[in-house]
């Protein structure tokens, strides 16, 4: 039995000191890590986003905060050691001992968005050239449009601050609508073109090999005041008071901050806040047929939401059955991610080391 017992001590110190020195958490840890944080970045920009619209709907100061680095540092120690003693006597003494120590040391550096980072990159209103690419990329122009534009042409959207007050034109929405069903057509896409003064952005209207999309386009340049001869139709920031047709549309954008502020003036909102003095009527313009983004609010959440916050009292939530609110709430994010780009700071760096 001695000699048994001699034999397996080797094998079993072997075992330890083979398992001290593979030891690895490097591989698991990236692929699980990498979408754990991406997911928690994700989410924490949701709730940050509505959080600072439903402020804004109280008459509160948006504030944000920018997460500049993120940093997981992970070290896995191991160690092994054996001894073994025989004695003249029948008593044989052995013994293997092990340890192993994890550290997980995450690091996150945020820095509050002020001064001249706030100024370019909330007040700034964004250029033609960063909302057209993102009608190419694919999401619906009306919804982008509505969002981003305060007018395309002679054309006015609705005036955050009304009230319920008919401010957008008639002809606001319905051109917003036609642009879409061209756009799903397949007729409507957007070209940048650089010169000496930077990007010019145009709308490209493409009927030849789509006539059923021909009346479409010719309402949308009515309205406009396009020339109907006009096959790409050059967008700038600006306005005019002419009312010939011309080749060119002018625009003018909103900033971010006005973005938010027109979505923020149609929240929901409890009945008692808005006779109590602490906010006004929520917006609603005559003949819209529904609000941009129909934000929800209530003593409780609902089983599932699409993001959510609590203020004071009161839960307020996007359902996640509610995919145009959804589609329009990204829109916003992406908005956010363009003009946030303008900042003098570096992106989130995401480290995680392997070994």
């Amino acid at each position: 039995m001695k000699l048994r017992r001699r034999e397996t001590l080797p094998g079993l110190l072997g075992g330890v000191l083979a398992m001290a020195g593979c030891a690895s958490i490097g591989p698991g840890n990236l692929d699980r890590d990498q979408l754990g944080y991406t997911r928690s970045m994700a989410e924490s920009s949701k709730r940050q986003t509505l959080f600072n619209l439903v402020r804004m709907r109280f008459g509160e100061a948006p504030t944000f905060v920018a997460v500049n680095q993120l940093v997981s540092s992970y070290s896995l120690q191991s160690n092994g050691s054996g001894g073994f003693g025989s004695f003249s006597s029948p008593l044989t003494r052995w013994g293997v001992l092990g340890g192993m120590q994890y550290t997980d040391t995450p690091t996150f550096t945020m820095q509050p968005v002020t001064g001249d980072q706030f100024v370019e990159a909330y007040l700034r209103p964004l250029s033609p050239d960063e909302v057209l690419p993102l009608m190419q990329s694919g999401l619906p122009v009306d919804r982008l449009f509505w969002l981003a534009l305060q007018t395309i042409g002679p054309l006015h959207n609705t005036q955050p601050l009304a009230h319920g007050l008919h401010t957008g034109s008639p002809n606001f929405l319905p051109t917003l609508a036609l642009l879409r069903r061209i756009q799903e057509g397949g007729g409507l896409s957007m070209q940048l073109r650089k010169d000496k003064t930077g990007n010019r952005a145009f709308l490209l209207f493409e009927t030849g090999h789509l006539p059923h999309l021909a009346p479409l386009v010719k309402d949308v340049y009515r309205n406009i005041g396009i020339t109907p001869s006009v096959r790409a139709v050059e967008v700038f920031y600006g306005h005019t008071d002419s009312t010939a047709p011309a080749a060119k549309v002018p625009i003018m954008t909103r900033s971010l901050l006005a973005v938010m502020a027109a979505v923020a003036a149609e929240i929901d909102v409890p009945n008692a806040d808005i006779a109590a003095g602490r906010t006004g009527r929520t917006l609603r313009e005559p003949g819209q047929a529904r609000p941009m983004l129909i934000i929800h609010s209530g003593p409780s959440l609902p089983e599932r939401s699409y993001s959510s916050v609590k203020i004071d009292d009161t839960f307020y939530w996007i359902a996640d059955n509610d995919m145009p609110s959804k589609i329009v709430f990204a829109i916003l994010q992406l908005l956010k991610a363009i003009a946030e780009s303008t900042q003098d700071q570096n992106a989130p760096v995401l480290t995680i080391p392997t070994r």
